[in-house]
């Protein structure tokens, strides 16, 4: 748990000063399936959302720079969800679900947020540390990646979101 703390404030402060530089980049691959599970503990599957446009989002609650930028992701889902957009916080805690659960709950979060308290689907993403983020296509493909904070509210992750989404709709 100490270490756990450490590298999340060693992370923090990096991510924190690299903030203002964050950007969403355009990166390319498929999108991995896998399995985690919501907060209630029952299993889930990423394919699940095939179909949809995906904000997946790797975070921690011990993360400073992942709670802030949480309320712009709920806004963003609430802006977009009606035209398919899913927004989906896979958390790297390894704490117990209910401790998450709580998180959520605290900061208003509506859409899904699962659990990856081994990291498993973090590993199979190459996630660096958290917050990353990626923007999946309707049909699989990772579109963009952030590392580190973002401003979800800007008109430049609008306008991704709007372009996978209109692409989604063709």
């Amino acid at each position: 748990m100490m270490r756990a703390l450490f590298l999340g404030a060693v992370l923090a402060l990096l991510a924190g000063a690299a903030t203002a530089a964050n950007e969403l980049k355009p990166f390319s691959g498929a999108a991995v399936d896998f399995a985690a599970q919501d907060l209630q503990g029952r299993p889930v599957r990423f394919n699940a959302f095939r179909g949809k446009v995906v904000l997946l989002n790797f975070w921690a609650t011990w993360c400073p720079p992942c709670r802030k930028e949480m309320p712009a992701m709920e806004r963003l889902h609430r802006a977009y969800r009606e035209r398919g957009l899913v927004v989906l916080a896979l958390s790297q805690d390894d704490l117990p679900p209910e401790d998450v659960r709580r998180f959520a709950v605290l900061l208003g979060l509506t859409f899904p947020v699962w659990h990856d308290r081994d990291s498993a689907v973090g590993r199979r993403y190459n996630v660096p540390g958290v917050p990353t983020s990626y923007l999946i296509t309707h049909d699989g493909q990772l579109a963009y990646r952030v590392l580190g904070e973002y401003d979800w509210d800007g008109r430049e992750a609008h306008g991704a979101v709007e372009l996978l989404l209109d692409e989604a709709g063709k």
